[in-house]
């Protein structure tokens, strides 16, 4: 639910639901749910009153506007949806780069790439990502009429209110809670905290965390819960300008890192090593562990990604070479 980390709230439709995280779980209050439910099940979609979906050139993104890519447009997610599958289609079938041809092009059922709609819906609920916009499932209800899209009037009208109420709880989300100070669209302000996510500043968060000093290098991380010290009363120890929200520590040897903030924790331990080690700093902050540094080692996770710069160059040679060089 990206919703939780850029605004704190899920989508029924056009209804907004905000949650709550209480004790490091997200909630709701049940009351909400029902009355979002009252509302749809209220909404009148006929199916013989349809208007047409002039849906945008793929990737034509408007141009100087940076945050264009990220804003919510249903209309340009269901277009990356059908070349996205299209595009998926010819890579299962083996074909190389340079047999596709014009796979962009149209064909007589309006999709792109030979696509067909029977295997563009099966294909689309595989991911979940392609299978709702706004929390509502819209392929069942689009129809190509042989020379356009149509959807019901009532649900398209549904969906434009959609992104304008998506719009405005962004715009709000990312205004630092200090001094009002607008960050950037996609939540790069927002820290996780206990309690949910803070928008705050770099410079604002210079001025309310301590910066950590390496003071629990050594300890184990048991020993550090049992204490009670709190992450959330530091910096981020690697980007240095977000509330840190979490104790990284090393999986095979049990000593603590450091305080990480949400997103690079998750870059850390949720995407491939070799995106972790290109960060400023990433090699130096595994190094954290007394037991990785005294064996020369940098955990099972990122050995693993250091095996496969022998049979790979780019970013995870680069990544690994940096870690050799940190531990001499």
């Amino acid at each position: 639910m990206p919703g939780l980390r850029q605004h704190g709230h899920v989508f029924f439709g056009d209804i907004a639901v905000r949650c709550y995280k209480h004790r490091g779980r997200w909630t709701y209050d049940e009351r909400d749910i029902r009355a979002a439910g009252r509302t749809l099940a209220d909404m009148e979609l006929r199916l013989d009153d349809v208007v047409e979906v002039q849906l945008p050139v793929y990737r034509d993104l408007p141009e100087r506007d940076p945050e264009a890519g990220w804003r919510p447009d249903w209309r340009r997610r269901l277009v990356s949806w059908m070349y996205g599958q299209a595009r998926r289609r010819l890579l299962a079938r083996g074909r190389s780069y340079a047999e596709w041809g014009s796979w962009q092009a149209l064909g007589e059922n309006g999709l792109p790439g030979e696509l067909t709609w029977e295997e563009f819906v099966v294909s689309s609920s595989r991911y979940r990502y392609t299978q709702n916009i706004a929390g509502t499932r819209p392929l069942p209800l689009l129809a190509w009429s042989g020379e356009k899209w149509l959807l019901p009037r009532a649900y398209a009208g549904l969906l434009d209110r959609w992104e304008q109420r998506e719009d405005e709880l962004v715009a709000r989300a990312r205004l630092c809670s200090s001094c009002g100070e607008q960050g950037p669209y996609w939540g790069g302000w927002r820290t996780s905290t206990m309690s949910g996510y803070v928008t705050r500043c770099p410079p604002c968060s210079g001025a309310a965390f301590r910066p950590y000093t390496g003071h629990l290098r050594g300890v184990q991380y048991d020993t550090l819960r049992r204490r009670g010290a709190r992450a959330d009363d530091y910096l981020c120890r690697l980007c240095r300008s977000s509330q840190a929200s979490v104790w990284d520590h090393c999986h095979d040897h049990g000593h603590v890192r450091g305080p990480l903030c949400g997103g690079c924790n998750t870059r850390e331990g949720k995407t491939p090593a070799s995106c972790f080690l290109e960060l400023e700093g990433g090699a130096l902050h595994l190094l954290q562990c007394r037991g990785c540094l005294e064996e020369r080692t940098l955990g099972s996770v990122h050995v693993a990604e250091q095996r496969l710069s022998t049979s790979s160059g780019g970013s995870r040679r680069s990544g690994c070479s940096r870690l050799r060089a940190a531990a001499r």
